[in-house]
């Protein structure tokens, strides 16, 4: 008796099937897993490429029609590329900080989302804010989820917010 366990002790066939299916599992959920992280961050960045790139084509213009204001958000379909930009809710506003330093909304536009209403207050970063000029604030809102992991990693709400002084004017009125 003593002896057949001591073979089946002894005996390796079989060895690398068994430590293959034991270690497969791990390396494939860490390969998933490494995989999954690299695309959120590749993601985020595309998210951050489009916030400065609303601000950027908008603070281009002296003034601002409604249909221009649109087109520059129809652009994060490009610019998100090859994302699906139909999850994300995309924001251009231009704030107005008067002489006392309170910054209120002139106008907004919004694809995928409600835009800011007119004459709404909102809280400007100091180093931004300075009295009684205007600066364009973009921002951009995305809900990642993931395709890959079965619903293993919750949806996840990247956003990003910047403000852009007008370069052509002192302000950019929307006709």
């Amino acid at each position: 008796m003593f002896r057949t366990i001591w073979k089946l002790v002894r005996c390796q066939r079989g060895l690398a099937a068994v430590e293959f299916a034991v270690s497969a599992p791990v390396l494939i959920l860490l390969y998933l897993g490494t995989f999954q992280v690299t695309d959120a961050m590749t993601t985020k960045r595309k998210v951050s490429i489009t916030t400065r790139a609303i601000a950027d084509l908008t603070t281009q213009y002296s003034s601002l029609t409604t249909t221009d204001a649109d087109a520059v958000l129809a652009a994060t379909t490009q610019i998100m590329a090859p994302y699906d930009a139909s999850p994300g809710r995309y924001l251009i506003s231009e704030i107005y900080i008067d002489a006392g330093g309170v910054a209120k909304v002139i106008w907004s536009r919004a694809r995928n989302g409600t835009a800011r209403a007119k004459d709404s207050s909102i809280t400007v970063p100091s180093g931004i804010a300075q009295n009684d000029s205007y600066v364009i604030l973009a921002e951009t809102s995305y809900n990642y989820t993931t395709n890959y992991t079965a619903g293993l990693i919750p949806s996840v709400t990247m956003t990003d917010s910047i403000y852009m002084y007008p370069r052509l004017s002192t302000q950019i009125p929307l006709k």
